[in-house]
């Protein structure tokens, strides 16, 4: 535990320090003062990148599924479940009999890498990037979450398309998101919603009242949960199917254990979203650019789904869980 803590909080230190030097040296001024966004591939952007792949290519035991993970590459299992962009890294692998850091390794890369890359014109946020990904525990989903991980990290890269309206170019992203996890052939639909950048959420006691409206939902919810075990098992082998299928009904009852003892932590973060919706026009006004009103949109629909049911249930939250991993970059865009 102590050697986790000190390589990990070395790691994050390292990253953010690497952060500051990109954004600081993001543009330059060419001869005939034209301001230029330098390359994203420069050492100080890649570096901390490979050096978290490293790092996270030689983890063990991080979580349940990663072990999982960990025990079909070795044996030589598809635990892909036919998902074919990540059948082709597993087999790749193993014809080249790459060892499992390698493997891991590779994959953890392409997580960091298009993360990031979604954000290379504005390198202000790399440091804020890699503190919220390390304390606000979402390398814990990118080590076992796998697949939805490399999804995710793909589809944040796609979102500058539907900003752009670029149809064709955000569907094939989604398309390649949903090789390495089906799930998120759903984010398609999104397109058609969000492509003119209209801002669905404008008014702030209508947001803070779905808010409320999903701590109520969640109420009701755990006490239909008994009738609904057949349609939740049903729904936990459609989306995910094989070994999803223990994330179905008991899961979903431990997840309501759990729900009560989240303490403190649970609160700030309840807070902070709080916050930012309080100061929502404001922000709006601050950064006036299309872009944002779309990631407050998921923003929004993801707190509220997130809250909507318990952090456990991930037979039902699982195709929503992109939208908080998404804006986990947005958390912190108030402290700027």
């Amino acid at each position: 535990m102590i050697q986790s803590i000190i390589i990990y909080s070395f790691l994050m230190l390292l990253m953010i320090s690497f952060g500051i030097n990109a954004s600081k040296k993001s543009i330059y001024l060419t001869p005939s003062g034209v301001v230029v966004n330098r390359s994203f591939l420069r050492f100080e952007v890649l570096f901390p990148l490979v050096l978290f792949a490293i790092v996270f290519g030689m983890r063990y035991d991080v979580g349940v599924d990663h072990l999982g993970y960990l025990y079909g590459y070795l044996e030589k299992i598809d635990v892909g479940k036919s998902e074919p962009l990540f059948q082709f890294l597993s087999k790749t692998g193993w014809y080249l009999n790459l060892h499992y850091t390698v493997y891991f390794g590779i994959i953890a890369f392409i997580q960091v890498f298009f993360f990031f890359y979604a954000f290379k014109n504005e390198r202000y946020l790399f440091p804020l990037l890699v503190f919220l990904l390390f304390t606000n525990n979402e390398w814990t989903f990118w080590m076992n979450g796998i697949r939805q991980a490399l999804a995710m990290c793909v589809w944040v890269f796609s979102i500058k398309y539907i900003e752009n309206k670029k149809l064709w170019k955000y569907i094939i992203w989604c398309v390649i998101a949903a090789l390495f996890h089906r799930s998120a052939i759903i984010l398609v639909v999104f397109y058609p919603i969000l492509k003119n950048g209209k801002d669905y959420f404008k008014n702030i006691p209508l947001q803070l009242l779905l808010l409320t409206c999903a701590f109520l939902i969640q109420s009701v919810f755990s006490n239909l949960l008994m009738r609904l075990e057949p349609l939740i098992n049903s729904y936990a082998n459609i989306i995910g199917g094989g070994a999803y299928s223990s994330y179905g009904f008991e899961r979903i009852q431990e997840s309501f254990v759990e729900q009560e003892g989240t303490g403190l932590v649970y609160l700030f973060r309840l807070l902070l979203n709080v916050v930012i919706i309080f100061y929502s026009k404001r922000l709006k006004l601050f950064y006036n650019n299309k872009r944002f009103t779309i990631i407050y949109f998921f923003f929004i629909v993801g707190i509220i789904i997130q809250n909507m049911f318990p952090v456990g249930s991930i037979a039902i939250t699982r195709p929503f869980r992109y939208f908080p991993n998404n804006n986990v970059c947005f958390l912190f865009i108030l402290f700027i």
